[in-house]
C-alpha cells in the first residue's frame, strides 16, 4: 500500500518537475517504470514483504490476532446452537477466505497485507485442528496436534512463500519438540532436527533474516532443553552438562566463521556467531561458579580430552579459513581466545593447571584448613 501511494505521488509530481525543467521529459517514463517495478524486485520479495513499514506491520499483526480471536469467540458463543456441518463450514470458509485474501493482496502488490493474511491462515488452521478434535471427540494428543499444525505452517511457508508463516512454523516446531521430548524416553529428541531443517531452504533461499533469527533461537531452545534433559534424566553432573554446552556453542561459533568466508553466506554468519558467543560465555561463566560443580565423579577424563581436541581443531580451522578468505585477524584472535577458554572449561577437574575453577575442584575431600597447610582439627 505504501509503495502504491509512492508511485501515485510520482505520477502527479513528475509532470510538474518536467515543466519546471528540474528533470528531462525523456527521463520521466524511465523513473516511473523503475518505481513501478521496484515493488517486485527480488530484493523486496526476499524479505517476504515484511522488511519495511514498521507501523503497518504492527497494525497488520494486531489485526490478524484480533480477527483470529474474534473467529474463536464467535464459534464459542454459538457453539451449542450450531450444527456440525455449520461449524465445519464456518471454519473452512474462514481458512480459505484468509488464503484467498492473501492471493488477492499479492496480485495487488500489497505484500504486507498478504503476509498478515497468511499468518491468519496459519492461526485459523491451528484453531481448526482443535475444534475438529472437539467436534468429533478425538483423544487428546497435544504433541501430535501441534506437529500437524506446524506441518501446515511449513507447507504455507514453502507454497507462497511467506516469512511470517515460516516464523510461526518455527515457534510451533519448538513447542512440539518440548511437548514430545517430555514424553519421550530419549535424552536427545532427534526428530526435531529434520522438521526444523525443512524450513531452512526457503529461509536461506529467500534471505529471510527475521525468520533466520527465529530459526537460530529455535535451535538454541532445542540445545538448552536437551542439556536440561541430560542433567535431570541421566547421571551427568552439572559441570559435565555445562562443558558439553560450551563445546556445542564453540562448534556453532566455528560454523559461523566458516560461513563468513563466503560472500553469499556472510549475512547469515554474523547472527550465528553472536548467538554462539552468548552460549559460550554463559556456559563458561556458570562453570566457573563453585555451586555448579558436583562432588561425584563425572564422565571419564579421556572423553573430555578427546572433545577438547576436537573443539580446538574445529575452532582453529574455522578461524584460519576466515582469516585466509576475509583477512579478519581480529576474528582469528577472538576465536582463538574463545577456543582456549573452552578448552580450559572442558579439561577434567584433575588437571589443576588447565581446568577452569581448579582451585575449588582440587580440594575435593579436603577442607580449607587442609589446603592452607593447617592440619584439620
Amino acid at each position: 500500500m505504501l509503495h502504491q501511494y509512492y508511485v501515485s505521488r510520482l505520477r502527479n509530481d513528475l509532470p510538474r518537475w518536467v515543466e519546471r525543467g528540474w528533470i528531462g521529459r525523456e527521463n520521466m517514463d524511465a523513473i516511473l517504470a523503475d518505481a513501478d517495478s521496484s515493488g517486485q524486485t527480488p530484493g523486496s520479495r526476499t524479505s517476504g514483504g515484511w522488511a519495511s513499514g514498521s507501523l503497518p506491520n504492527l497494525l497488520a499483526l494486531l489485526g490478524v490476532i484480533l480477527v483470529a480471536a474474534g473467529a474463536l469467540l464467535f464459534l464459542a458463543a454459538n457453539w451449542d446452537g450450531m450444527g456440525r456441518l455449520a461449524k465445519l463450514s464456518v471454519l473452512f470458509a474462514a481458512l480459505w477466505g484468509a488464503h484467498g485474501a492473501a492471493w488477492a493482496a499479492l496480485r495487488a502488490r500489497a505484500e504486507q497485507f498478504a503476509e498478515a493474511m497468511l499468518l491468519l491462515g496459519v492461526l485459523l488452521f491451528g484453531a481448526g485442528i482443535m475444534l475438529i478434535g472437539q467436534i468429533y471427540h478425538l483423544s487428546a494428543d497435544p504433541p501430535a496436534g501441534v506437529l500437524l499444525w506446524a506441518l501446515g505452517a511449513i507447507l504455507a511457508a514453502w507454497a507462497w512463500p511467506s516469512q511470517l508463516a515460516a516464523c510461526a512454523a518455527l515457534v510451533l516446531v519448538s513447542l512440539w519438540s518440548s511437548l514430545a521430548a517430555s514424553e519421550s524416553p530419549w535424552a536427545v529428541y532427534l526428530p526435531f532436527l529434520p522438521v526444523w531443517a525443512a524450513l531452512l531452504p526457503p529461509v536461506l533461499r529467500m534471505r529471510w533474516m527475521a525468520a533466520y533469527h527465529v530459526a537460530l533461537a529455535s535451535l538454541g531452545w532445542f540445545v538448552l532443553t536437551t542439556l536440561v534433559s541430560l542433567l535431570s534424566g541421566n547421571d551427568m553432573a552439572a559441570d559435565d552438562v555445562l562443558r558439553l554446552g560450551s563445546a556445542v556453542a564453540t562448534l556453532f561459533l566455528a560454523a559461523g566463521s566458516l560461513l563468513s568466508g563466503f560472500d553469499q553466506a556472510a549475512p547469515f554468519a554474523v547472527p550465528l556467531e553472536r548467538y554462539a558467543l552468548v552460549g559460550v560465555l554463559v556456559c563458561i561463566s556458570l562453570l566457573a561458579l563453585p555451586s555448579f560443580h558436583a562432588e561425584r565423579a563425572g564422565i571419564s577424563p579421556w572423553w573430555w580430552f578427546g572433545l577438547t581436541a576436537a573443539v580446538l581443531l574445529t575452532a582453529a580451522a574455522g578461524a584460519v579459513f576466515r582469516w585466509r578468505r576475509a583477512g579478519d585477524r581480529l576474528a582469528l584472535g577472538a576465536v582463538a581466545l574463545v577456543a582456549v577458554a573452552v578448552a580450559c572449561a572442558l579439561a577434567p577437574p584433575k588437571e589443576d593447571w588447565l581446568a577452569l575453577g581448579a582451585e575449588h575442584r582440587a580440594g575435593h575431600g579436603l577442607d580449607r584448613d587442609d589446603r592452607r597447610g593447617v592440619p584439620a582439627g
